[in-house]
């Protein structure tokens, strides 16, 4: 086994011990009237780690809440009650739940998704596990007996539909990805297997208004590595490159696309521009290469558009922006259409680093511009989850809110920022009862 760095233990990706529920918090500025609702943020933070052979990817999941209501605001945090995370706990599991789809046990650890009025937490080789607001495991979730493999990170909610469209990556294949449909009343409704050579690691995807696109890219799942290495995925160009183009009723195949190797962790989003499909990525140029966290391979990941034709048969490439970023987020409205904004996470200059994130960017895509919101010196952001304003405006016309930690002070707290006005002071801060670890995803949950 080869000696994790250690990264993902120290500093601010090391767990928190216990779970808090705290009223009133302190609050500088003003929350902003009609921003009624919970963010809610997940990501790894295991129980009992083993030092030996930690992955960041794989710790037990755990959520935490910042409630906002009538001007106040309010933090939870608790451990997603997975089997796994119960026995570490010394609690039973869940009674009732429906059987694991596969041999890995989910970790809940990865994103949330709230559809139908279902909170899932996501994990993309398990099934999922459903949560309510108030964080309470309910337990696995397969859709009524329907959805027995696993079901993507990533799933897109169509903001004119209410369909969602997701996959699932199986390494346990074939076949290796399947493609389904949840309609709006909470019905896995189609479902469409999907040819692919190897058991890759495809870890999200976009939709446009009419077609779903995937990316086939060389980190390939290889059980051979169970033992040697905590995450068993290799970086694998022989696998080849390719993007997918396939109608969302999966009434044709897919039609694949050559490109260079590169991996994509997350797209941004895509639309349809005629025939051809514009997509938005974060581009890494390799990753689970030399380094067995996946993560630190020279270089970093970079804002940029493909623009898929079928008339050419190609994929032509720009980048957007040559900074390092991750994390994309878009106004939830503009899913599978034209978007004119993007939200992104800064990252280090040099991939070499500890895995440490810096200020939120806000692209005008249309523009070609990019503000930097200052958060302050050591400042390190989540995500910056878009919410529209209640009047739903412009597309612009709402907040951008993240969980910021300080290093100096070690302590976290929640920032509100105004996307018409990006640059500017954050409308709010919310100090938070504790540091919060460097998590992956989170969604905004409107008050019900």
């Amino acid at each position: 086994m080869q000696a994790p760095a250690g990264w993902a233990l120290a500093g601010n990706f090391a767990p928190v011990p216990d779970e808090l529920d705290v009223l009133d918090l302190p609050i500088e500025g003003t929350l902003p009237t009609g921003l009624e609702g919970s963010l809610l943020r997940v990501g790894p933070n295991p129980v009992a780690p083993d030092p030996a052979d930690y992955h960041w990817f794989l710790g037990d999941g755990m959520v935490h809440a910042i409630e906002l209501r009538d001007g106040r605001a309010s933090y939870r945090n608790r451990w997603i009650r997975t089997d796994a995370a119960a026995v570490s706990l010394g609690e039973p599991a869940i009674p009732g739940q429906p059987e694991p789809a596969n041999l890995i046990p989910s970790a809940a650890n990865t994103s949330l998704v709230d559809h139908d009025g279902r909170i899932l937490a996501l994990y993309e080789v398990s099934l999922p596990t459903e949560i309510t607001v108030e964080l309470q495991t309910v337990g696995r979730f397969d859709y009524g007996g329907e959805l027995r493999s696993p079901m993507t990170a990533h799933p897109k909610v169509d903001p004119v539909t209410g369909e969602m469209l997701f996959f699932g990556a199986d390494p346990f294949g074939p076949p290796y990805l399947r493609f389904h449909a949840v309609d709006t009343g909470g019905g896995l409704v189609r479902t469409h297997d999907i040819e692919l050579p190897a058991p890759v690691m495809m870890h999200d995807f976009a939709i446009t208004e009419t077609r779903a696109v995937f990316l086939d890219l060389p980190v390939v799942y290889d059980f051979a590595l169970v033992g040697q290495r905590a995450l068993p995925a290799k970086w694998n160009p022989a696998n080849g490159a390719r993007v997918g183009v396939m109608p969302r009723d999966a009434g044709t195949p897919v039609r694949w696309y050559e490109i260079e190797p590169c991996f994509v962790f997350h797209t941004l989003n895509a639309y349809d521009d005629g025939d051809r499909i514009v997509l938005d990525v974060v581009r890494h140029d390799k990753v689970f290469d030399r380094d067995p966290d996946g993560l630190r391979e020279g270089g970093v990941p970079t804002l940029e558009r493909w623009t898929i034709d079928p008339g050419t048969d190609r994929v032509d490439q720009a980048v957007i922006d040559d900074r390092g970023m991750e994390f994309p987020r878009v106004d939830p409205r503009t899913v599978g259409r034209e978007h004119r904004y993007a939200y992104g996470t800064l990252l280090p200059s040099s991939a070499e680093a500890v895995p440490l994130t810096g200020g939120l960017v806000q692209h005008d895509l249309q523009k070609g511009t990019a503000q930097r919101a200052d958060l302050g010196a050591g400042a390190a952001a989540s995500e910056g989850i878009f919410v529209p304003a209640e009047s739903g405006g412009s597309e612009d016309d709402g907040w951008v809110l993240a969980v910021v930690y300080d290093a100096e002070r070690d302590s976290s707290e929640l920032v509100v920022l105004d996307a018409v006005d990006f640059a500017a002071e954050p409308v709010a801060r919310v100090a938070l009862p504790r540091r919060v670890p460097f998590h992956f995803h989170g969604t905004w949950v409107p008050a019900r």
